[in-house]
């Protein structure tokens, strides 16, 4: 599937959770660019997203950093609650170096 159709799945307040996870899943582990993970953050901070997608958002997150081999330690800090808590988990297991750095910068 592509982009535009994904991004118009989680953006539909119709389209069940299920599906808007899947497209969660999908967008990070296929569009890893700065604008997905822009769209990922936007849709954790919605009120109105079930803690399953925000917790699929942490995961695409972190899983487009860790592709990309950067992470945005700003980007990291502004995500919240579950969001926050499945990227650190994945980024902890796969670049400890980078937990580390973000825990001294935010003395988490």
């Amino acid at each position: 599937m592509d982009k535009k159709s994904l991004l118009e799945i989680l953006l539909d307040p119709t389209t069940s959770d299920a599906e808007k996870d899947d497209a969660v899943i999908e967008l990070g582990n296929n569009f890893q660019d700065d604008d997905t993970i822009d769209v990922l953050i936007k849709v954790s901070k919605d009120g109105n997203c079930d803690e399953m997608i925000e917790a699929s958002c942490g995961e695409s997150i972190a899983y487009i950093w860790l592709t990309n081999q950067r992470i945005d330690y700003e980007k990291l800090s502004n995500l919240k609650g579950i969001t926050l808590t499945e990227a650190l988990s994945l980024i902890k297991a796969q670049r400890p170096d980078w937990y580390k750095t973000y825990s001294d910068l935010y003395q988490i």
